[in-house]
């Protein structure tokens, strides 16, 4: 699989959260990007990570494991 740019660099102008992710972003986060993330090992994870820079704000609300679990407790079913 072909490597995917990472969201906070195709889109430097929509931080995580923001509308455009559930709207015009939603197509490259969901079916381009996170296919290609989840196809990674947890070691490529890590230096895809460093290669591209992750800001904080996209490092805490996709990679932090306690984020994620608020995150889906506080989601309206």
């Amino acid at each position: 699989m072909e490597e995917a740019t990472p969201p906070w660099v195709k889109y430097p102008n929509y931080p995580p959260g923001d509308t455009f992710w559930r709207q015009s972003g939603e197509i490259y986060l969901h079916y381009v990007w996170r296919p290609y993330w989840d196809s990674l090992k947890s070691e490529q994870q890590g230096v895809y990570l460093k290669k591209w820079d992750v800001p904080d704000v996209w490092q805490k609300f996709y990679f932090d494991e306690e984020f994620q679990k608020w995150l889906e407790s506080t989601d309206d079913d």
